[in-house]
């Protein structure tokens, strides 16, 4: 049966009153035979999270690993990618991301962003990477692509999603109707929702539970979504991760606390003013009281270059290029590392 669109129009009018589980009922046979291409990211990849300091969370009471990660069961929101009492956890693939997520951000704000890094092979699905979400939301870059792999260094594979029986997933749909189902499922997932109209969520949690599961010929399981930032205009990633590979696979490599210098409607400004790298024995972040810096001894000449990508936490400035970088530092004589302490 050809794809049509008006079966969206129909749940939209009636979102008020439909069940998330009745959503993906009626979803259900748009996904016979329907095929996503989706990265799937080799261990060490960064993420970044951020949470704002207010007066339920605080330095001074004590920032514990459980406090970044994410919210327990009893206090999530229905959100994008989670039902209400769903725990999931929100991150994005770049540090500029997470301050344009944070809702009514302004200057004088201050916040604790975290960076943590994966361990192990991470297979995420993705939904709103096509040409019509990235217009509309103005994205300056290209629609990522992403291939089967050809070479073990590739990051592309090639999912087949339903788990529905042999002969009905047998069925094929053509081209056409596979590109406008994931348009559909795009512009529907990436809509706007304002903190009034919570309910649009529904929507996009049933398209986000429709996109995970297992992945038969990988014998593994989506660890998230990725999906394009609405509020970067789409140039740059989030990431919904499931509780069991944040548990399981994902390190802690150091908290930052921050405050916004500046905002604009594109640009804002920041100021690092605190860094931690580990938790004491209490469980609760060890504050340096400054951030790592480069001490060199009496005498003692340096040389610093800057390198292409993220440094060992994940962290980084954007050059001129747009591209991540950051400094190294080698001893002028002896040409030995120098670190940061």
């Amino acid at each position: 049966m050809p794809f049509d669109p008006s079966m969206f129009d129909q749940i939209v009018a009636d979102l008020r009153v439909l069940e998330i589980d009745e959503i993906k009922q009626r979803l259900r046979p748009l996904m016979i035979g329907y095929e996503i291409k989706s990265p799937k990211f080799n261990a060490g990849a960064f993420l970044y999270r951020a949470r704002m300091l207010d007066s339920k969370f605080s330095k001074s009471a004590g920032v514990t690993h459980k406090d970044l990660i994410y919210p327990p069961k009893h206090l999530a929101k229905l959100g994008r990618l989670n039902r209400a009492g769903d725990s999931v956890f929100y991150a994005s693939m770049h540090k500029e991301s997470v301050f344009f997520e944070l809702p009514n951000l302004k200057t004088g704000d201050e916040l604790i962003l975290t960076f943590w890094k994966t361990t192990e092979q991470m297979f995420v699905n993705n939904i709103g990477y096509t040409e019509f979400a990235f217009k509309r939301l103005g994205a300056k870059r290209p629609v990522p692509t992403w291939r089967p792999p050809k070479a073990p260094e590739d990051t592309g594979t090639s999912v087949s999603l339903p788990t529905l029986p042999q002969d009905v997933v047998n069925v094929a749909l053509s081209k056409d109707e596979n590109r406008e189902i994931k348009e559909a499922f795009s512009e529907h997932f990436m809509h706007s929702v304002t903190c009034d109209e919570s309910f649009r969520y529904k929507l996009t949690v049933a398209i986000g539970e429709m996109h995970l599961g297992y992945i038969t010929d990988q014998n593994v399981q989506f660890a998230g979504i990725l999906y394009p930032s609405v509020r970067m205009w789409a140039n740059g990633d989030n990431i919904a991760l499931l509780p069991w590979f944040v548990d399981n696979h994902l390190e802690f490599r150091k908290a930052v606390h921050v405050r916004i210098k500046g905002r604009t409607e594109r640009t804002i400004d920041i100021d690092y003013l605190d860094a931690a790298h580990e938790f004491d024995d209490a469980g609760r972040l060890k504050w340096l009281g400054r951030i790592r810096a480069w001490t060199l001894k009496p005498q003692q000449a340096a040389r610093f270059l800057g390198v292409a990508g993220q440094d060992d936490d994940g962290d980084y400035t954007v050059g001129e290029d747009g591209q991540p970088a950051h400094w190294t530092a080698v001893d002028a004589t002896t040409e030995q590392p120098i670190y940061p302490e």
